[in-house]
């Protein structure tokens, strides 16, 4: 049995960031990261290589190679209904994001086959930001205008996600080999298998996208891939899509937490210069919160980031080459062979 917890997590302000989940124990994982020399990576899901990964020599992207023929293409998680969406409707629209938190990481911890190992996790919201003005209100923003962000925070949260819409999937004939620059950030969102969009199902999220009641799509940030993979919403992303309707996304990522020793003169100096600022209060309007502000920074020697553990079981990469190998030849994609054997771009 799986034992886990959660709390929501808030920044200085009081301002919700997302819900901190805590597992202890597990019974397995259906998802798991697996790394070995060379820069050579496997995201393997239920036992078999979803993605293969190499990084780059100098560090600059990543090549990935998409299993087209992986046995397990179907959901990860229990198929939502219309109960599951009306229920987040009668939450209202200021806790809908929360409501559907919890509801995942209920999914995600009591599925037949656990997602996630013990470790500390958090899923946060990533929402479309909308143009500056001017803008024409009411009208259709186009995909390549589409940019969605993490919510504001004046807490040391190094968990801040940004994803743009010219770096989403073609679901419905995804790239069997995409190369990752990691010098123009990255972050692409990666499908686990084809979508139908004519299917029932893709229709039938399309209504729901008509009515502003589409959940939104669950993703996991890997960094080493620098890319988010879809887990729950293919169907839904689809639609959303299709209606050229933005949809909303809920980032799964692991969850650390350091400290870092301050410079003791570098905090002298701020606290005179605060000083001076509390005397000149006395006679002139200053800005108390920002004060404030500054005090807390200077003594809040925490911050939160956002790791992937992988296992190191792919020793120098021989199998991981000749299972990549044969895939690129099945597939007619023997051009990209000596560049990711090679960890050129």
């Amino acid at each position: 049995m799986t034992e886990y917890w959660w709390k929501d997590l808030r920044d200085r302000k009081d301002r919700w960031q997302g819900l901190e989940l805590i597992v202890r124990e597990g019974t397995g994982q259906a998802m798991e990261m697996q790394s070995g020399h060379n820069g050579r990576m496997a995201l393997q899901v239920n036992g078999e290589a979803l993605f293969w990964a190499t990084m780059l020599k100098d560090h600059s992207g990543v090549w990935l190679v998409f299993n087209a023929e992986h046995p397990g293409q179907q959901p990860l998680l229990p198929a939502m209904t219309s109960a599951d969406v009306e229920t987040a409707k009668r939450a209202g629209e200021q806790n809908g994001i929360s409501h559907w938190c919890r509801y995942f990481a209920r999914q995600l911890m009591e599925a037949s086959v656990p997602l996630l190992p013990p470790r500390r996790w958090l899923l946060r919201p990533m929402s479309l930001v909308k143009p500056k003005a001017p803008y024409v209100c009411n009208k259709t923003l186009p995909l390549a205008q589409w940019r969605f962000e993490t919510p504001a925070s004046n807490s040391d949260i190094s968990v801040n996600w940004s994803l743009y819409g010219e770096d989403f999937p073609d679901l419905q004939n995804p790239e069997k080999v995409t190369h990752v620059d990691w010098w123009w950030g990255g972050h692409l969102l990666l499908g686990r298998y084809p979508v139908d969009a004519d299917s029932g199902r893709v229709k039938w999220w399309r209504k729901k996208c008509r009515e502003n009641a589409l959940p939104p799509i669950l993703v996991w940030y890997i960094a080493g891939l620098a890319s988010f993979v879809i887990l729950d919403g293919h169907d839904r992303l689809q639609a959303a899509l299709t209606e050229g309707i933005p949809p909303q996304f809920l980032v799964l990522s692991e969850l650390s937490e350091q400290s870092w020793t301050p410079d003791e003169e570098t905090r002298q100096r701020v606290l005179r210069s605060l000083a001076i600022q509390q005397e000149r209060c006395k006679q002139t309007p200053a800005n108390i919160d920002a004060m404030n502000q500054s005090l807390m920074n200077l003594y809040d020697t925490r911050y939160l980031y956002a790791p992937t553990h992988s296992r190191a079981v792919l020793g120098d990469g021989a199998d991981w080459e000749r299972e990549v190998k044969a895939y690129l030849q099945r597939h007619q994609l023997d051009e990209y062979l000596e560049k990711i054997l090679r960890r050129e771009e």
